[in-house]
């Protein structure tokens, strides 16, 4: 397809949060919409997400955003069109004894705000979660209407409903940098040519810094390599279809196609390979599975007898407080970023893409505040940290 010459907005990258972008934008009646991606629709870090769909979250405002998501990821057919595949399956989390205070705030912090979670003993935790073995287990906390969607899925019933609401959307054309005059947007260069416009969005996930050191611009993100590892259930574990997250070693697992499980890591180690977003390994290795694999026959003996069905790797986009960046540009009037999502940016896409539209449209969020998401809270000592941090855990 021949690359558009002016667009009223363009949102750079195709991910499931530029696809939400480009539909909300769309929506509100932005006028002539344009989504450029310079591969195919979720072909970053997008279709390699764990998209897992949760509510609990450690600060208020995450949790009311996160809260506004779940909802509409059960009901996205009615809401955005489409099928996000969505599969409610509870989700588990499990905290050890130095964790135990801050699960016990944060389950409190949650059901205020009318999240369903509850505290769980290890003994009804046994009750609930197949083959699992709570040792080193102090409680659990449990979200039934928890579940996980289908990244690509998602991306693509986005993007169809952008197009059905007049937006246009061009694959294979990849943004270059920006036309600036007189410290104002003018065009978004691509290489299929200038697109002129005094809007645009960049949501490119670990490659957002690419775009903004030209203009002077550099936001706080780290691209790092993240690794999922794909196990088979034994038949003793065939039942397991909750979602576990286990604090007390940084792996979570989640149903994958039938009789399969999603390993993923969430440890110090899990979670320290930065590397060049444009060449990183796109498969586990060989040591991640067997790490990953002597974690999951712990928490869940039978997966001693399991078969490792190798993995993939994957990107997040790290901010330091693990939370985006939601802003305008410091140096480029009409010039925005949505990056740093820090691995948890595709539960919070529905709600983001609104988000941004109205700061691009009407220059804040209607409903949850944009202050704690500016790109300076981190030089300003105002970080979006939680209230209640737990100690183990690596990612937040």
């Amino acid at each position: 397809m021949v690359t558009p010459r002016s667009a009223d907005v363009v949102v750079i990258g195709g991910g499931v949060i530029g696809a939400s972008l480009a539909m909300h934008l769309a929506q509100m009646g932005a006028g002539d919409v344009l989504l450029v991606e310079r591969k195919h629709l979720a072909s970053g870090a997008s279709g390699r997400s764990g998209s897992m769909v949760r509510e609990h979250y450690l600060h208020p405002v995450l949790v009311k955003m996160a809260m506004e998501a779940s909802h509409i990821f059960h009901n996205f057919g009615e809401i955005c069109g489409g099928d996000a595949r969505f599969q409610e399956t509870g989700r588990v989390l499990l905290f050890d004894e130095h964790d135990a205070p801050a699960a016990r705030a944060n389950v409190d912090m949650n059901r205020d705000l009318g999240v369903d979670i509850r505290l769980l003993t290890p003994v009804e935790i046994e009750e609930l979660v197949p083959g699992i073995n709570v040792e080193g287990v102090s409680l659990g906390a449990y979200e039934p209407t928890s579940g996980y969607a289908d990244p690509i899925a998602t991306t693509y019933s986005f993007a169809r409903r952008a197009r059905d609401l007049g937006a246009r959307v061009v694959t294979g054309c990849g943004a270059t940098g920006f036309r600036v005059e007189g410290g104002r947007l003018t065009g978004v260069e691509t290489d299929g040519g200038v697109i002129e416009t005094d809007a645009a969005v960049a949501v490119t996930g670990p490659w957002t810094n690419a775009l903004a050191a030209p203009i002077g611009e550099a936001l706080p993100i780290t691209p790092l390599r993240v690794q999922m590892v794909h196990l088979r259930r034994p038949p003793p574990l065939e039942p397991l279809t909750a979602t576990v997250i286990d604090h007390t070693n940084g792996a979570y697992y989640r149903g994958n196609a039938g009789f399969h499980t999603l390993q993923g890591g969430e440890a110090p180690e899990d979670l320290s390979e930065v590397v060049n977003p444009e060449a990183y390994g796109l498969n586990a290795d060989h040591d991640t599975i067997a790490r990953y694999w002597t974690r999951a026959s712990f928490r869940f003996p039978d997966f001693g007898a399991t078969t490792p069905l190798g993995g993939y790797g994957s990107l997040y986009d790290m901010a330091p407080d693990g939370n985006p960046i939601l802003d305008r540009s410091a140096l480029v009037q009409g010039l925005y970023w949505a990056a740093g999502f820090s691995g948890h940016g595709f539960k919070l896409s529905p709600v983001v893409g609104r988000m941004m539209a109205e700061l691009v449209l009407h220059g804040d969020s209607n409903d949850h505040p944009l202050d704690g998401f500016r790109s300076d809270r981190f030089a300003k000592g105002a970080s979006l940290e939680p209230l209640h941090p737990y100690q183990s855990r690596a990612h937040p």
